[in-house]
């Protein structure tokens, strides 16, 4: 699902306007997700670049797996649409 202007969205089947119930959820999760991604994934590499530890690069493949996972998952579980009034 993508919302063209982020506050609504116009359904294809009965060209109703919808926006989403729950912002402050979904701002949530993305605030703290951005921050430990962009926290690891700066903080993994450097450590490898140092230490030539593979380890630090297989967790730092992990890490972009369990982001791109919750990417996926997000606007199944979370996003909640409504009429717009």
């Amino acid at each position: 699902m993508l919302l063209t202007n982020y506050n609504t969205v116009t359904c294809p089947t009965c060209s109703a306007r919808l926006q989403t119930k729950n912002k402050r959820t979904i701002s949530l999760i993305g605030g703290i997700g951005g921050g430990v991604g962009g926290g690891f994934g700066t903080l993994l590499p450097i450590n490898w670049f140092y230490t030539r530890d593979f380890d630090y690069l297989v967790l730092f493949a992990v890490l972009i797996f369990i982001i791109a996972f919750a990417a996926w998952m997000e606007p199944d579980k979370f996003i909640k649409l409504s009429e717009k009034s």
